[in-house]
This record gives structure tokens, sequence and C-alpha cells, in this order.
């Protein structure tokens, strides 16, 4: 005797799409669980490549006349303080007065120059 094959039923149906979707959710359950797992050795490689690049910032020699953006504070974004200009830091200060300082005592030694010559050029007239 041969049964009888039975079209499926909308409830047979509608549990073959809910058992496509408890395989998937399984999936994504496996998937979520692994990034859970994974999530604390990621951090940790993640804090030690922030202290790594922080050691390596902070044992570069800089010059006293390296441009300023270098000392910019990267938590201070420039939207924060809308207001006013944002207040150069120490370092900064210190290198636009030896900077200006060196400015100085350029400007003075080229213009005792120059009177010297003036004065050279008048005595010989």
């Amino acid at each position: 005797m041969h049964r009888k094959q039975f079209r499926q039923t909308p409830i047979d149906s509608q549990k073959d799409q809910l058992s496509k979707q408890e395989e998937e959710l399984r999936r994504q359950m496996a998937e979520l669980e692994k990034v859970i797992a994974d999530a604390p050795k990621l951090a940790e490689e993640r804090l030690e490549r922030e202290r790594q690049e922080r050691i390596a910032r902070a044992s570069a020699r800089r010059s006293p006349l390296d441009s300023p953006d270098v000392l910019e504070d990267v938590r201070h974004e420039s939207d924060v303080l809308i207001d006013r200009p944002p207040r150069p830091r120490r370092a900064q200060r210190r290198a636009a007065r030896l900077r200006l300082v060196a400015l100085v005592v350029a400007v003075l030694g080229a213009s005792s120059i120059v009177v010297y010559l003036v004065m050279q050029l008048m005595n010989h007239l």
C-alpha cells in the first residue's frame, strides 16, 4: 500500500519557518557568545597598544622649536569650548617665548652690524 502524500498544511509551514528562525537565532547566539568570550582579550590588547603608544610618544625627543600641534591634547575636542579659543599649554608658551627671544637677539645682532657698517661708511667719507 502506498500512503498519500499530504500537502503541507499552514501549521507545518509555520513549524518549518519557526525551525529556520530557531536555527538562525542559535547561530547568532553562538556568534555573540564568541564575541563576549573574546571581548576581555580584545580590551586588554587595546589597552596594551594604547600604553605602548603613550610610551612611544613620551620617549620621543622633540626640539622646543617643533610645531605646537604636537602638544595638543586629544581629550579636548575643538567643539567643547566653542565660545573662546583654547588656551595654549605651558610647553607651547615656553616654546613661543624661546622663539621670541631668539628673534629679538637676531634682530639686535643684525641691527648692530648695520649700525657698525653705517658708522664705518661715515668715517670713510
